[in-house]
């Protein structure tokens, strides 16, 4: 036995050399200790990422990157909405719901889910209706009689407990201005009243102004009027991520990506970007992700969120895709037709 036990420690020696070589003496190992490092200064537990022993200088240049990202408003007044898509509004109503894998990294997987829904008019941002705390998504979506939802803006959270009381950023619902701060430029995404979706850096005032009716803030912005904004890999590592975009149709796009997970390690910004693009989004904004990220479809969670236990947290508000009385639903789960619809 001992012997056995002598062996084992051998190896586990060696093993560590090995490891401790390729991590910090090849380019590979540094580049995963970046990603790392990344990973955990874009969640709120910023404290751990010096165990990835990087510079400090390091360190502060990817916690700037990630503070103030590129960015450029996708429309400048109202005269620049008319050209940004051609949204149609016609009754019948097209959701079509994808999953998606990619296994393309022997080191790193992701799951996720995309829904895709063609009138933009139908989307709309719901918040908790409880003043000092959040609600699961399915609450919010279940009482909103919606089809289908994604989590939305982030939120103060000091303690650490997720209950999603005060959001950050800007919020505008149904035309009205939530946030406390109305004149303070914000990563944002919006939605006119003509279905038109902004993104940028805007005040409160300055949506209103551009007839926005819906908006909810987060960053960073993926994609403006047709150009990718992500350079290198984002600089956010890798993690759970919601994302919200529009085709040059008008239709509108949400993305959910499970992470920190054994089954899903997480994507990058980068893959949520070419993931938007690759569908013909035209502008894209990232939305709060971490254990945030989480999607609701037709009365259930569809997606796995890293919360403890994996149970949905408590949000300040959602992406609500609503439909109205007389549209003609037309609805697909990866090309199976549904036809029943819960709740609506």
């Amino acid at each position: 036995m001992k012997k056995f036990f002598g062996i084992l420690g051998f190896f586990i020696i060696i093993w560590t050399i090995i490891s401790g070589v390729f991590m910090f003496y090849t380019d590979p190992g540094h580049q995963l200790r970046a990603m790392a490092a990344e990973s955990i200064l874009s969640s709120q537990h910023r404290q751990w990422a010096k165990y990835t022993f990087l510079p400090q200088k390091e360190l502060d240049a990817m916690l700037e990157n990630i503070n103030n990202p590129n960015y450029e408003n996708s429309a400048s007044g109202k005269d620049d909405l008319d050209d940004l898509v051609n949204v149609k509004t016609d009754k019948d109503l097209y959701v079509h719901v994808e999953s998606i894998e990619s296994n393309s990294n022997p080191t790193r997987y992701y799951k996720g889910k995309i829904i895709t829904i063609s009138n933009p008019k139908r989307v709309k941002l719901v918040s908790s209706q409880l003043s000092d705390h959040g609600e699961q998504i399915f609450v919010i979506a279940k009482r909103a009689k919606a089809l289908a939802a994604i989590n939305a803006s982030g939120f103060v959270d000091l303690n650490g407990h997720g209950n999603g009381g005060a959001s950050t950023g800007v919020v505008i619902e149904d035309g009205t201005i939530k946030s406390k701060n109305k004149n303070t430029k914000e990563f944002v995404a919006g939605i006119t009243k003509e279905g038109v979706m902004i993104t940028g850096k805007y005040s409160a005032n300055e949506l209103v102004n551009l007839g926005v009716q819906y908006a909810a803030g987060f960053k960073p912005q993926l994609i403006v009027n047709g150009q990718k904004m992500v350079e290198g890999d984002g600089g956010w590592g890798w993690g759970p991520r919601t994302a919200i975009g529009q085709k040059a149709d008008g239709s509108i796009i949400f993305v959910v990506i499970d992470g920190r997970q054994t089954r899903s390690v997480g994507a990058s910004i980068k893959e949520v970007q070419d993931l938007l693009y690759e569908r013909g989004a035209i502008n894209a904004m990232c939305m709060d992700g971490g254990s945030s990220s989480s999607m609701y479809f037709n009365g259930e969670n569809i997606t796995t969120p890293s919360s403890r236990n994996n149970i949905p947290r408590y949000l300040p508000n959602i992406w609500a895709l609503i439909p109205e009385a007389g549209d003609v639903l037309h609805v697909d789960v990866n090309g199976k037709e549904v036809t029943s619809f819960d709740g609506l």
